[in-house]
């Protein structure tokens, strides 16, 4: 597979992650949300409030898919191994790792504070919390590695 042919499919893949997160923020945050509305007619002052904290946690992500984007994007001028591309993947790691953190904060703020969280909700904003951290983890091993892998090559581009 050639270098342009990996940074297409790695734009597409973005794009399909995009579309997803759109679908998700876009359609089913709101819905899920309307039924808790609903629901619950005595937490429906925390309608508004949980939906802005939940719809925030987009905005970390975008700026991973721009990151992402450039990233393939290098990856298709074959310069995948740059100190720049180390630096994206360590800025994806600090992004999720601030989602996260912001994410937890909240789900302990809105359930202690309102004991607004019941056992399987807050089992699946932990599992959610646990996949960002995975996805913080990976990318800080990726940039160090790829960090690692552009020194190499600049010392074997000076060698004549």
């Amino acid at each position: 597979m050639t270098q342009k042919t990996f940074s297409n499919l790695l734009k597409a893949a973005i794009v399909l992650a995009l579309l997803c997160c759109a679908a998700v923020y876009g359609l089913y945050v709101p819905a899920v949300a309307g039924e808790w509305k609903e629901a619950a007619p005595e937490l429906s002052g925390l309608y508004l409030p949980c939906l802005i904290f939940v719809e925030l946690t987009v905005l970390p992500i975008l700026a991973a898919f721009v990151l992402s984007w450039k990233i393939a994007s290098e990856i298709g001028r074959d310069n995948s191994f740059s100190r720049e591309n180390a630096r994206r993947m360590k800025i994806i790691s600090y992004l999720a790792l601030a989602d996260v953190a912001y994410f937890w904060i909240g789900i302990i703020v809105f359930a202690s504070a309102f004991s607004a969280m019941s056992g399987p909700w807050l089992i699946l904003a932990i599992l959610v919390g646990a996949a960002g951290l995975i996805v913080a983890v990976c990318a800080g091993a990726l940039s160090h590695l790829i960090l690692k892998a552009a020194v190499l090559r600049e010392e074997n581009d000076l060698t004549v």
